[in-house]
């Protein structure tokens, strides 16, 4: 069991009606650059549907001059991601309210899963899960997404890749959420039994290079999910990246960064605290 539950949650590591894919899509890209050094910021979403064609035109030709690339976290097995779940497994996990605790053995079983599949985990753990069932049988995956296809390019030409955090780390700040915030997580998902629309119009607004859009559609999710879920999975993180691009502007060389989209939208984006720093940092047309 804890090999499928894996399985569903590998790709859903910060957020379909099936619709066709652009002949060509132009997510956005930012530079920061100084005489010797170029960072490139890249947001990214962490699932695509196969042959969906990202990487094209500045995006491509951004990567290919780089000599590092960095990710949230290095490319993970499905053994390291269940090694590292483990750690993170709560011993006695806290009951769930009897309402919400029926409703999520009800969707379990819809999807496939045992009714006390999740008895065992917190309900950050079981929200991700059942979110990404949906969007796997649509035909979303982390193949063709950027920080996987990016990963695996690296490797066949050698460009080191540098993770700004663990596996274990990322976990860990799921599983320290207060219980109200991941309750609500879980409510939100069990709310919406088709997660499908949404993730399209995500993917459709973030090929076409629309921040604006994007921005209001994650804030409004943000919103949702509460100031907890927000100071942990974006304000705090965004904080400490900002300061390790900072650093990373006085050393020379060229730099490739693919993290969450929502991490580069919004006053509180990683590009606005490197302004906030005196980083220049432009959109790239």
């Amino acid at each position: 069991m804890i090999a499928r539950i894996v399985a569903a949650l590998f790709g859903w590591l910060s957020l379909a009606s099936p619709v066709a894919a652009p002949a060509a899509l132009r997510p956005a890209l930012w530079v920061a650059r100084d005489g010797d050094t170029t960072i490139w910021l890249f947001g990214s979403v962490h699932q695509l549907r196969p042959g969906t064609p990202w990487l094209t035109g500045a995006v491509a030709n951004a990567f290919a001059d780089s000599d590092v690339l960095t990710l949230e976290i290095a490319p993970a097995t499905s053994d390291a991601m269940t090694r590292a779940l483990v750690k993170v497994a709560p011993v006695r996990p806290a009951p769930l309210p009897s309402d919400l605790d029926r409703r999520l053995r009800r969707r379990a079983r819809d999807l496939g899963f045992p009714a006390q599949a999740f008895d065992a985990t917190d309900p950050w753990f079981a929200a991700t899960t059942l979110a990404a069932q949906p969007l796997a049988r649509a035909g979303y995956t982390p193949a063709p997404a950027p920080e996987t296809l990016l990963a695996r390019l690296a490797d066949r030409s050698g460009t080191a890749i540098e993770p700004l955090e663990t596996l274990d780390r990322q976990l860990g700040i799921f599983a320290a959420l207060p219980q109200p915030a991941q309750r609500t997580m879980l409510a939100r998902v069990l709310a919406d039994p088709d997660p499908v629309p949404a993730m399209d119009r995500i993917v459709a607004t973030w090929g076409r290079g629309d921040v604006a859009t994007l921005d209001r559609l994650l804030a409004s999710d943000m919103d949702e999910a509460g100031p907890a879920v927000r100071t942990a999975l974006l304000d705090r993180r965004n904080a400490a990246w900002a300061g390790m691009i900072a650093r990373w502007m006085g050393k020379p060389g060229t730099r490739f960064v693919a993290v969450g989209t929502g991490h580069l939208t919004g006053p509180g984006s990683v590009q606005a605290r490197l302004q906030a720093m005196g980083v220049a940092v432009t959109r790239v047309r």
